[in-house]
């Protein structure tokens, strides 16, 4: 029997050693807590057992905290092997005297082994307990297990470790703890729902007068000490979870690893907020009366890709208008917020700021007809004031004559990886923004025209170097379009002198509208900061009567005003490979004596340099027709090619002749036929010869050629 006995309790120690060797490190899971740039908790993700747990190191905690922890469980944890079998003796002795359990000797260590690995609470849970702390010991320092205990001791309301406790309670990190409230943390681990701070405000206090006492009486602190904590009125608070920039975070906690911690992003707060109360200051002016009732914000540093503001929506928490859908990773049409990829792509390929561009009607009735936002047409424009004006059809005849192919190319060189679909399937309109894109690739391509052209993936993570970079566009190409998106003169004309896009400092911008009003778009930037906003509605609901210029525009300024009061902002810089020439703003040459309207415009020095303007000279033809008033015609021009769009019936196709007299003076002849209907032909495939008649028959236009395509 005696044999049996000791055979049996061998075996029974030999597995409960086996399982204190399998104990793993002192370590806990730990939830993802993400912060802002400078530290502050942005929100806490649990961990998976469901409490917020945000582990710190030792060096990193208040001493008071050491010393609290030290008077209420183990005072001896320094000079005890991991069990403190004076402790158990002394338990001993109360529990038989009493009776019942009215004591307990568990030591730090254990209590550590305990939440490694819990067991029941029996003699061999106990003696398994034992043996795990043995091993601890034997393996690790004390300050190792003291600090893992403090991140996996339990404080109640879904809390644990020192860490969660402190931010949750009294909205400081453990390091800042006073001795009081290291005291009152302390006591809570014997029993968190007996000592709850929150439900049980009386025991909580009655416990931590108890460890400020026996912190006393074991020498931790004096008696001045002990007396001003005692009277410190440190009330804990019930746990709030910070909740600060929740789609930013949220996008932060999915990239975490999976073992938790601490995410430190690039978020500024202060851009944050001032992000966030310019979008919603305006929406409110707008949800009522033209039916907008969500938007979206980002703003990138330039020099380093960090993404310092990220709004998702006016309200996270509001369900009627879908408030936890993020904006700023939404797939919406960009508009003609695209269009200045498209004209820097054409002036990489030889095309001048100068240059004249039509802005006629390509096609009309039935067939695919591009109309500008104030449903006019505006003859002869510079592309400079295409782009600024952001008139459409001289961006579609750019994108026909450039190819979609070409400019789908440019447009993911510049990060546009949702545009995934072959160029077919956009065709021309890629130009209008027939497509989706997200707001964060918006912002991540004008940043690359604010850097001169180097594209470079947005940077999320403090510390983190910039993100994969590449050249997307020349540095002179990308100074023109910051040149012209920039030129407030030259937009005037579509959006007024005084429009959202006007700031007191040098600012490149654009906005975008898409079809029906269901998108607006507005991106500002200086070398240092891009701002990029939206704003709609997440059920795909059209506003009404909101275009980019008064929908996302003005929360563009907003922001942009207050990134100038915190980061500042300098001038676009010329780079070389750039130069400058007075140019005639009636025909987009170089300027000569006697033109009568002159700007500067940039070039780049490896295209070729406009011709001398010779409209303004004595005895030109340009100068003749001005002054006798000699009728030519308008639309088309010589030279225009029109293509039929083979998705719409032929007869439903037709071109508006446009003269430069009133249509009752006209009488419109066609390949030697007159044209009846007031000037209005179904297109015909082939090379037509158009004039037009007037003086009553006595007098013709000079005539125009043009082609029909099929």
């Amino acid at each position: 029997m005696r044999n049996f006995f000791v055979a049996t309790l061998s075996a029974v120690l030999l597995l409960l050693l086996r399982a204190a060797a399998a104990a793993g490190p002192p370590a806990h899971p730990a939830s993802v807590v993400v912060t802002a740039s400078d530290g502050r908790p942005l929100r806490a993700y649990l961990s998976a057992g469901s409490v917020l747990s945000e582990p710190v190191a030792l060096g990193d905690v208040s001493p008071w905290v050491i010393l609290a922890f030290l008077a209420a469980e183990d005072r001896r944890f320094y000079s005890h092997p991991g069990v403190d079998l004076r402790s158990v003796a002394r338990a001993a002795a109360q529990n038989l005297g009493k009776g019942r359990v009215v004591s307990g000797a568990s030591t730090i260590t254990q209590q550590l082994a305990r939440s490694i690995k819990p067991r029941p609470r029996t003699f061999f849970g106990k003696l398994g307990e034992a043996l795990t702390a043995l091993k601890l010991e034997a393996d690790y320092g004390k300050n190792e297990i003291l600090e893992a205990y403090l991140n996996a001791v339990p404080f109640g309301n879904g809390c644990e470790g020192i860490q969660a406790a402190a931010l949750s309670y009294f909205g400081v990190p453990a390091s800042q703890l006073s001795l009081s409230q290291a005291a009152g943390l302390a006591g809570i681990p014997r029993s968190p729902s007996l000592y709850d701070p929150v439900r049980r405000p009386a025991a909580y206090a009655a416990r931590r007068a108890d460890v400020l006492k026996r912190m006393l009486e074991l020498g931790y602190i004096d008696g001045e000490s002990y007396r001003l904590a005692s009277a410190e009125k440190s009330v804990p608070s019930k746990p709030h979870p910070p909740f600060f920039a929740p789609h930013f975070a949220g996008f932060m906690a999915r990239r975490a690893p999976s073992s938790g911690g601490v995410v430190r992003s690039t978020l500024d707060p202060a851009v944050q907020e001032a992000a966030a109360s310019a979008l919603s200051g305006h929406l409110s002016l707008l949800r009522g009366p033209n039916n907008a009732t969500n938007g979206a914000v980002v703003v990138l540093d330039n020099a380093t890709g960090e993404v310092r503001a990220w709004v998702g929506s006016r309200d996270f928490f509001d369900k009627t208008d879908d408030g936890e859908v993020d904006g700023v990773l939404a797939l919406r049409q960009p508009g003609s917020a695209l269009k200045p990829f498209l004209y820097g792509l054409a002036i990489s390929r030889g095309y001048r700021a100068s240059d004249l561009l039509d802005d006629e009607p390509l096609y009309a009735a039935g067939g695919y007809t591009p109309a500008n936002y104030d449903k006019n047409f505006h003859g002869k424009v510079r592309l400079r004031q295409a782009l600024a004006c952001s008139y459409n059809v001289p961006a579609v005849r750019v994108a026909s004559a450039l190819g979609p192919e070409s400019l789908l190319g440019t447009l993911r060189s510049f990060g546009f990886a949702s545009l995934d679909k072959p160029a077919s399937f956009y065709g021309e309109g890629l130009a209008l923004g027939d497509g989706e894109v997200t707001l964060l690739e918006l912002a991540a391509a004008y940043a690359a025209l604010a850097r001169g052209g180097v594209w470079s993936a947005p940077v999320f993570e403090a510390g983190h170097e910039p993100g994969y970079a590449r050249r997307a566009a020349d540095a002179g190409t990308a100074f023109i379009i910051n040149s012209i998106l920039s030129d407030n003169q030259a937009r005037a004309a579509a959006f007024g002198q005084d429009s959202p896009l006007n700031v007191p400092f040098e600012l490149a911008a654009k906005t975008g509208t898409s079809k029906d009003y269901r998108d607006n778009w507005a991106v500002g930037y200086t070398p240092e900061w891009t701002v990029a906003v939206w704003v709609g509605n997440f059920n795909g609901e059209p506003m009404r009567k909101v275009s980019g210029i008064s929908g996302a525009a003005p929360v563009m300024r907003e922001i942009s005003l207050a990134l100038r009061r915190l980061y500042g902002s300098t001038e676009f810089r010329k780079p070389p490979g750039v130069q400058s020439a007075e140019i005639c703003t009636e025909s987009g040459l170089a300027a000569g004596p006697l033109c009568r309207s002159v700007a500067r415009e940039y070039f780049l020095s490896s295209a070729p340099q406009p011709p001398i303007c010779r409209m303004h000279e004595e005895g030109t033809p340009e100068k003749a027709d001005k002054a006798d008033g000699q009728a030519f015609v308008k639309f088309p021009r010589d030279g225009d090619v029109f293509r039929m769009d083979p998705a719409y019936p032929k007869a439903a196709q037709a071109l508006f002749f446009r003269s430069s007299l009133t249509a009752d003076q006209t009488v419109w002849v066609l390949d030697s036929r007159v044209v009846p209907g007031g000037g209005i032909w179904p297109l015909s495939a082939g090379r037509h010869t158009l004039y037009f008649r007037y003086n009553s028959g006595g007098s013709s236009s000079p005539p125009v050629k043009f082609l029909v395509m099929e």
